[in-house]
This record gives structure tokens, sequence and C-alpha cells, in this order.
């Protein structure tokens, strides 16, 4: 049975109940009952919801798993799960089509459970006069799982054409059209969002990516505070996430918030008075020096497989008593920063710092001249980028052929700066203008993130050696880790050897003229 055509849905009041269904196509069709049956299906996506940003569906039953097309409605690649877990990483499947497809569509991230969905289903046959088989029409009612609960959503009536048989499906197409109304009818992303909907789930409402439209003429302290908010807002929300233990991108998204906050405070004068500034700035540092070692452990842990395959088998194979000892870490490190997560004094704080914000946009502030939060926030923006951009460019170029870890990692922080000054006033900006830059100044930063993460990791690398001095001898672990280092920065080197090259390809007339038409906009 191979169903090519798409997939055609209408809601109907009574579901499996709906009368006459087997009446609407004759006589030129007949409909045989083949199955009344209960079933359960549970459905995953990402919490940014990429596999429905690819027109997928991830859909567990029956102890199996599919991917459902939201186009054509589909299913493929069905693959025997033995549990029907909360949340699960692509990467505990078998080899196969199925893990292949969720990798690429998930990255790093986990499949959650999103809604556990009942069907009280009937299938039928459709025949034609020869009786011969042109698709099949289902008859559900279907009930929203909430643990021992369940709530009635609808009801639906799905058609799946078979493929050859185009002039039936139209016959029922138009049929099922004039009974149950053209305004019922649904395609399979519809009623998928119609399941999500029910369940209380807003389908892409995550999006860690700074999506604000702020107003040229506002005081920067307005703009400022609604930048800041949305911060909080992604701190706020990736939460549950980290303390679920869920993958490692909620604690990346969280810092990324925490970073961004921490960047507005120091560059853009005038949001508060200074003793708050220094109160709000001390305490966000604090908290990213809290998660850093988690931060580390996650980022090992993701390099894992790298680094077997750096190294020849016979030395990559004694790294295991590494990753062990740095999985140990990771969870005690991950409970340390769960109980600061749960504890009254971050709530507190986050929730007072919340009230600032929001008193800012409710109360901007004094009307003095001399008031730097009372500046417009595209002057502002047209300052603060222009600064950034020139320290970037200056220091760049005083950089020599043979440049030194101590300089990349100060062109990298920069390169930082600017980079969030243009994503926080992007909306500012045309975006054929302000696009084109951050594009340039990207790759840049890879360039300069490489290099300094491969030197993170020596250094890291040689604590660790020089903290075994204290531990059993393992030889074969210092021979693995110490052929790591080497090879580790031999890449290095590459990205040093890369660096001018790079640089001069940011530092060009061409981003150059982006830029000078950015800032005289």
């Amino acid at each position: 049975m191979a169903a090519v055509l798409n997939t055609i849905c209408f809601k109907s009041p009574e579901g499996i109940g709906t009368p006459s269904l087997s009446g609407l196509f004759q006589p030129h069709l007949n409909l045989q009952e083949e199955l009344h049956r209960k079933e359960r299906r549970s459905y995953y996506d990402t919490f940014e919801w990429r596999c429905f940003e690819h027109q997928t569906a991830v859909v567990v039953k029956n102890r199996t798993i599919s991917l459902l097309d939201l186009q054509s409605g589909v299913e493929s690649a069905p693959l025997s799960l033995k549990t029907s877990p909360s949340h699960f990483l692509p990467s505990i499947l078998p080899p196969g089509t199925i893990r292949n497809r969720l990798e690429s569509l998930a990255g790093l991230r986990a499949l959650m459970k999103r809604c556990t969905i009942e069907s009280d289903m009937v299938a039928f046959r459709i025949l034609d006069r020869i009786e011969k088989t042109t698709g099949f029409l289902f008859a559900e009612t279907l009930f929203l799982i909430k643990g021992t609960r369940k709530e009635r959503i609808s009801g639906l009536i799905t058609l799946k054409p078979l493929k050859g048989f185009h002039d039936d499906i139209f016959i029922i197409s138009r049929a099922l059209e004039e009974h149950f109304g053209t305004e019922n009818r649904l395609d399979v992303k519809s009623v998928f969002r119609l399941l999500m909907d029910s369940a209380g789930l807003r389908v892409n409402d995550y999006n860690p990516k700074i999506n604000l439209s702020l107003r040229p003429g506002n005081p920067v302290r307005i703009s400022a505070a609604e930048l800041l908010l949305f911060t909080h807002g992604i701190m706020k929300c990736n939460e549950p996430g980290i303390l679920g233990n869920i993958d490692t991108e909620f604690l990346h998204d969280y810092r990324v918030a925490l970073r961004r906050t921490r960047s507005l405070l120091s560059q853009i004068k005038g949001i508060f008075p200074p003793e708050i500034i220094l109160r709000y700035r001390q305490a966000f540092s604090d908290i990213g020096k809290k998660c850093n070692t988690l931060r580390d452990c996650d980022v090992y842990m993701l390099k894992q497989t790298a680094y077997f395959d750096t190294l020849p088998p016979l030395l990559a194979v004694h790294l295991s008593p590494f990753f062990g000892e740095l999985e140990a870490t990771r969870k005690v490190e991950l409970k340390r920063f769960s109980d600061f997560l749960r504890s009254k004094t971050y709530r507190t704080m986050l929730d007072e710092w919340q009230l600032l914000l929001k008193d800012v946009l409710s109360a901007p502030g004094t009307e003095r001249e001399s008031d730097p939060g009372q500046e417009e926030s595209i002057s502002v923006a047209v300052k603060t980028i222009g600064k950034a951009w020139k320290k970037v460019i200056r220091h760049g170029r005083a950089i020599p052929a043979e440049a030194s870890d101590s300089e990349l990692h100060a062109l990298r922080i920069d390169c930082k700066k600017l980079r969030y000054l243009l994503e926080f006033f992007s909306s500012l900006f045309p975006e054929k203008t302000i696009g084109p830059v951050v594009r340039h100044l990207k790759e840049l930063q890879e360039n300069l993130g490489a290099f300094v993460d491969l030197a993170v990791q020596q250094h890291a690398l040689y604590r660790y050696i020089d903290s075994m001095k204290t531990k059993p001898a393992n030889p074969e672990l210092a021979a693995a880790l110490g052929g790591l280092i080497v090879m580790l920065h031999r890449q290095q080197e590459k990205e040093r050897k890369a660096f001018n090259q790079t640089f001069r390809r940011f530092d060009n007339d061409e981003t150059e003229t982006l830029v000078t038409e950015l800032l005289n906009r």
C-alpha cells in the first residue's frame, strides 16, 4: 500500500459516530469496515520545534516510532521503541534511516514528548465498483491524555488516497466537502496544530534569537529594558530544561542570554543608576561562574567522539577513564547548579530584576538633557556600534603575523561585544545593510572562536594531567591525553595561520562600505 497523494482531513462533531459515511460515495464507491480500535500516539519535537519547521512530526505509537510528513500525511521509517520516554536524544536509537533523519533535524537537541492523544477509531476500506481498493477512510474521536484523565478534543475524518485513483479520490473529497463543509477541511499540518493547541502548546513558541522591533526615537533606556526583559525571558524558559537535564542546549541558550545581559549592562549607559548597574552586573557575573564548570563538562562530552576519532585506536581506547570522570563531575555540577536555580536567593534576584525592568517601561525616568538614558536609541546604536567597530579594526590590524594567544583572545572579546551590539539594535537598521555586516563578522568570530576553544581545551587537559600526580599511575591515559594535546595544538596552529587571511577578508573595502552605510543610514 503506497499512499502518495496528500492526506485530507475533516473536522466532524460526531467523530467515530459520524452517521451516513457509507452512503456518501454511492453509487460510485462503497465503504467496507476494516477494524475498530483504540490507539495512543505520543508526539515529540525539540524545544525549538525543529521537526515541525521541517514539515515533520515524530510519532510514537504501539511501541513504534515513525516520522509523519506534515504535508503529505505519509508516515515513514517505522522503528521499534521499547518505551515512550519523556525525552530522548536521537543518538540512543539504532543506526538507520530514522536516527539519521532525527539527528539531522534535531542537532544537539533532544526530542521531548509534547502530548499524548488517544484515538477511538474505525477504519474503512474504500472500494470501487469492481471491489478494488482505492483508498482508506478513518473516522476518529480524539482525546487528550492528561495523566489519568482524558479530555475530548474533536472528531476527525481522514482520507488516505492510494496511488492511481485520482478520479475516485476527487469524488470522495468532493462528497466529504459537501457533507462536512469546506470550512472544516484540514490539512495534516493543521491537524497537528489542533492537537498541540488542545494540549495548551503553541507551536514555534521559542526562539532564542533577538526578534524585537525597537523604535529609533525611543529613549535608549526603554529599548534596553525591552532587550533585557527578552534575555530575562530566555533565561527563565530554559531553566526547566536545565533542571530536567534534557539536553545541553538549554544551558547553552541560558548562558548566551546571561552574556547578552551583562554585555548590555556594560555597553549601554544610563539604563539605571550606577549602583544598580554594579549590583546586577555582579549578580549575573556570579551566575555565570556557577555554571562555568558544568558548561565545560558539556563541551568536552560533546567532543567525545571527535576526541576518540582524533587519536589512533590504540591510544584512543585509554581516554575512557577521563570521560568517566568527566561525566561524574558533570553530575555533581548539575546538582550544584540546579540547587542554585531552585534557591530563594536566585528566584528573588531574578524577580526583582524583572520588576525593575517593567518599572522602566512604565516610568522611563527623568527628562533631563544630561540623562544618557533619554538619548534616542538610534543615536546610541550608531555611536556604540561605530566605537566597537573601530576597536575591532584597530586591534585586529595591530596583531602581527605570528599572533599570540592573548592577542587573539582579546580580539575575540572585542568581536563578541560588536556582535552583541549589532544583534541588540538590528531592528533599527535595514536587514539588507546589517545582515551582511553580521555575516562578515561571523566568519572572523568562527576563526577566533575555534582558536581560543582549542587553547582552552589544551590547558584543561594539561591541568588534568597535572592532577594525575596524586592518583594511581595510569601511563596509558597520560599518553592518550598527551597525544590529544598534540593533535589539538596542530589544529590550533592551523587556525592561527588562518587568522590573518580571515581578518583581511573582514577588514576590506566591502565590509567598510557596508558599515559606513549602516552608520550613515
